[in-house]
């Protein structure tokens, strides 16, 4: 027997109950599956690793008890009762799909948000830097080999109807949609920006890693300019228009005179921020359009012959590429589709539809849908699972919220210690939700997006209960009564 726990069988099993692993291998299918050619191939290895996570909830959280040190738990496992419901009323509509959906969910709130469970601030500090090192490394080079073919062809190719380089006018590499390759550009900036500040923290911050992050953060600026996409570029806004909210008023005195000075100078920074960024990525555009001189027709190599698949060459240019929106309806359809969702809500408003019943339901009731999503995370939400999920889910939020906006103004001393990681953990977040609003990217979506945004919250909320803990310690302003809960709470995360 010790033989065999010491032998392959042995790291094998040591290998699947791991959650680091796991999150490793889940989080790299959904990546991956954004590439084009190949993203078949990664959902479905995605759809496999389902399995390990279930075996994951059983040994981790059941059994190894990790399931009570959730923090919130009771408002998730109260969402997700709630959309099992919402699944167990309309059985007779994708039933299997969409549990699928809520099993989905749960591995979020448990193995993403739930990295705190039971482990304390250095350990998923550790964990995630790796994690978003390899992350941020692999997109840099995806964007780079991108780049390079829309050198070689400035007006871009398809093979089996997937479009490289170039589609619609603007940038795409070799990911699927420029959307998704805008997200993924802006992650790997904001990676480099939180990972600088972890790693000065703690002194492990050295110079090639300067170099490196320097390289990273200007390739993935460039992609992220030439795909010409306004929800990335608010979500990058917001999260420099939250830094300066933290820095304007982590010393705000308590007087109206001094609140309605540093109001007017927060509004002028945002409009300063968006102006700068706006400016620079149209000087970048028509820069990059004029240095490959692609306002003209231009004699470009054949595109590679991958066999087995179908190569489409680019149809011959009428108007000059500029990388900017071929649609020029700002909202891009959106309302029309936030309109369709009124007429489901009527329907349905206590507990949803569903999720993978969207395109069914709206089809029978409404005619049709423009999309299967309603490219609002929020909507999203209220119409799969109604009301009753929709405010559980917003409760949830607002006290991760108000528990991570007390950390950073409440526990200042702590933040600088740590390099004020949790501020810019909370400028992300915060500037993802309003990201969210044009995007269906917030819990109801099977993406790389989504697992990114419940890790870097579940790092945070490790960030907010070392900073309680440590509070508890110093006894700064907790009444005697909480004391002993926040002690054993914070002693449950550490000690696990």
């Amino acid at each position: 027997m010790k033989k065999t726990s010491n032998g392959i069988l042995g790291h094998i099993i040591g290998f699947f109950n791991n959650d680091e692993n796991f999150r490793l291998v889940f989080i790299s299918s959904f990546f991956f599956a954004s590439l084009c050619l190949i993203r078949d191939f990664f959902y479905v290895a995605a759809g496999i690793t389902m399995i390990w996570a279930a075996y994951l909830v059983g040994y981790k959280f059941i059994y190894k008890k990790m399931i009570f040190r959730v923090r919130n738990r009771s408002l998730i496992y109260l969402f997700i009762g709630l959309a099992t419901l919402t699944c167990i009323l309309h059985c007779r509509h994708n039933f299997f799909r969409n549990m699928y959906i809520v099993c989905y969910m749960l591995f979020c709130f448990l193995f993403f948000y739930g990295i705190h469970a039971g482990r304390s601030k250095n350990s998923c500090r550790r964990e995630v830097c790796a994690l978003l090192d390899y992350l941020n490394a692999v997109t840099t080079i995806i964007m780079l080999a991108g780049l390079i073919l829309l050198a070689i062809f400035p007006s871009g190719f398809k093979i089996n109807g997937d479009s490289f380089a170039i589609h619609e006018n603007r940038f795409v590499g070799i990911l699927f949609n420029a959307n998704v390759t805008a997200f993924y550009a802006l992650m790997s900036i904001i990676f480099c920006n939180i990972l600088w500040v972890m790693k000065k923290a703690v002194g492990k911050l050295h110079k090639k890693q300067i170099i490196l992050y320097s390289i990273c953060i200007f390739i993935n600026s460039l992609a992220l300019i030439l795909t010409d996409s306004n929800d990335s570029l608010l979500l990058l806004i917001i999260y420099f228009w939250f830094i300066f909210f933290y820095v304007i008023f982590k010393g705000c005195k308590a007087s109206f005179m001094h609140f309605l000075l540093r109001f007017i100078a927060l509004i002028i920074a945002g409009v300063l921020i968006a102006a700068v960024l706006l400016t620079i990525r149209t000087l970048v555009q028509q820069g990059i359009a004029l240095l490959f001189s692609i306002s003209k027709p231009v004699n470009t190599p054949s595109p590679p012959k991958i066999p087995g698949t179908e190569v489409t060459p680019p149809p011959a240019q009428s108007t000059p590429t500029t990388f900017e929106h071929q649609n020029t309806n700002i909202d891009s359809g959106r309302f029309v589709i936030w309109k369709q969702s009124l007429g489901l809500f009527r329907l349905f408003p206590i507990f949803g539809v569903g999720k993978e019943n969207i395109v069914e339901f709206g089809k029978y009731y409404l005619g049709g849908l423009k999309y299967g999503d309603f490219h609002n995370g929020l909507i999203t939400i209220i119409i799969s699972y109604g009301l009753a999920g929709f405010f559980t889910f917003m409760i949830f939020a607002i006290t991760i919220a108000k528990s991570m906006l007390k950390a950073i103004f409440r526990y200042r001393n702590e933040n600088r210690k740590d390099g004020r990681v949790l501020m810019y953990l909370t400028a992300f977040c915060s500037a993802y939700c309003a990201y969210s609003m044009f995007e269906v990217a917030l819990l109801v979506d099977l993406s790389y997006r989504i697992l990114i945004f419940w890790l870097l919250i579940g790092l945070a909320i490790s960030y907010v209960n070392s900073y309680e803990h440590s509070a508890v310690l110093a006894h700064e302003n907790i009444p005697d009564r909480s004391r002993s809960i926040y002690r054993i709470a914070n002693y449950r995360h550490s000690s696990g």
